[in-house]
């Protein structure tokens, strides 16, 4: 993870919800899935109510597409708070977010 030095994690949360609006789960973007990612995914979003579109591969691996989504966001991402629904339970790509400087992202020093 590459977040600016001295940033704890509650504070780059902050900064994701307030500043920056989860600007990493919005736009064309996707977001790969492990087969386990998937399964669980699929879970949160039965118990949740939210609709999942998911393109799975032969291997359970998938990809959610956030151009499918109302406001090209992450379906997990709930678009009044922009508080992740399954923080706890986030992804691997979303816990290892942001791996490099990235342009507009608070967090990373972009």
């Amino acid at each position: 993870m590459h977040l600016i030095s001295g940033l704890t994690p509650a504070e780059a949360s902050r900064i994701c919800i307030h500043q920056c609006r989860a600007m990493c789960c919005r736009g064309p973007q996707c977001l790969q899935l492990t087969p386990e990612e998937t399964v669980a995914f699929k879970n949160h979003a039965a118990r949740l109510g939210v609709p999942l579109y998911v393109s799975e591969s032969s291997d359970g691996s998938a990809v959610v597409p956030f151009p499918e989504y109302a406001g090209e966001r992450c379906p997990m991402l709930d678009g009044a708070t922009y508080k992740c629904r399954i923080y706890d339970d986030r992804p691997s790509r979303c816990r290892q977010f942001p791996d490099q400087q990235r342009p507009g992202c608070a967090i990373s020093g972009g």
